[in-house]
């Protein structure tokens, strides 16, 4: 049996539970439709309640009746769903949110949880009419198209100073490991030692050896010494050599970390500040999208945008991702 997710004839479904809890359902037939029509839908669902049911979508409606319920519309991007419950404090109409049903007890209920937010001084109002003149302000693209370029360019500022700061940092090469360096140490003076020349009096010696015998006897005699010599050398290299080249190392390894550290701090902000430079040139290419697609945008108090761009950067970027997701998934009224 195909299991029944959406009912249809939404406003009516939410006017007859409005009606159910005899609350005054007031202009929310008004509002439910101007915010479906907005978006390009001729009808409303609703979402069957179950566990495990969520959507994602863009807070169409948070219309709040006299009783504290609250009537909202979410369209995500296929359907506009709709729902009345006792939500939590609401993020602003135009939010990415997520709508779930959970179990309180053996009670149904919905929640919404914001994903994006709308900020920077706008709004959204799917509910108000074309001809609110609030509407029609355009102004506040370009207070946005400011607001980025005075942040791009402090971008471009900050990019100069980090170049500066990295062409100025020191050549950073690791070494090999302690522990390899000494043991190429060690080989050094094995062959040092194995290959010295005999002195002269071992040449005047080699001189007069006539047999085998004496000469097996003159080179197991020169082992010997070159034994002794490494035996001693050795000693005095661990016991005085290793220590000072370790203390000498860890000096060497205390520089190179702070030096690496420096680097990837550097190379990090870097990063970070190109990030910034390409978002405010995409961000920028949003606002004419947005602008062709006539949402209902109310404008508010800005002056923090225009009074500190660089400080509200992330957030412009993050509002204009959230008007121009709305604004491509706009539908066509039929």
């Amino acid at each position: 049996m195909h299991e029944v997710k959406f009912l249809d004839r939404g406003v009516q479904l939410i006017l007859d539970d409005i009606a159910r809890h005899r609350e005054d359902p007031a202009k929310t037939k008004d509002v439910l439709w101007k915010a479906a029509w907005a978006r390009g839908y001729q009808d409303v669902l609703v979402p069957v309640h179950g566990s495990d049911t969520r959507y994602e979508g863009t807070l169409c409606l948070a219309y709040r009746l006299s009783s504290g319920r609250i009537v909202v519309a979410v369209d995500t991007g296929e359907r506009m769903l709709t729902a009345v419950d006792e939500f939590e404090p609401l993020p602003g109409v135009g939010s990415k949110v997520r709508l779930t049903a959970i179990f309180m007890g053996e009670k149904e209920k919905w929640v919404i949880k914001a994903l994006a937010t709308i900020g920077c001084g706008l709004s959204v109002d799917f509910t108000a009419d074309v001809a609110n003149k609030r509407l029609g302000d355009s102004g506040w693209a370009d207070t946005l198209r400011n607001a980025l370029s005075q942040a791009r360019s402090a971008e471009n500022e900050v990019t100069k100073t980090l170049n500066l700061q990295r062409m100025a940092l020191p050549p950073v090469e690791e070494e090999p490991p302690f522990k390899d360096q000494i043991i190429k140490l060690d080989e050094e003076m094995r062959a040092r030692i194995s290959s010295a020349p005999l002195t002269p009096d071992e040449e005047r010696e080699k001189s007069k050896l006539r047999t085998q015998d004496q000469a097996n006897a003159f080179f197991t005699r020169r082992k010997a010494k070159l034994a002794e010599q490494y035996r001693v050398e050795s000693i005095h290299f661990r016991e005085k050599g290793i220590p000072e080249l370790r203390a000498a190392y860890d000096k060497r390894q205390v520089r190179l970390q702070a030096a690496q550290a420096e680097v990837a701090r550097v190379t990090k902000l870097l990063a970070e500040n190109l990030a910034n430079v390409e978002l405010a040139g995409q961000a920028a290419k949003m606002i004419e999208r947005i602008e062709e697609a006539c949402l209902p945008i109310v404008v508010g108090d800005m002056s923090p945008v225009q009074t500190d761009p660089r400080g509200h950067f992330k957030e412009i970027v993050e509002m204009l991702s959230q008007l121009y997701e709305i604004a491509t998934t706009q539908r066509r009224r039929v």
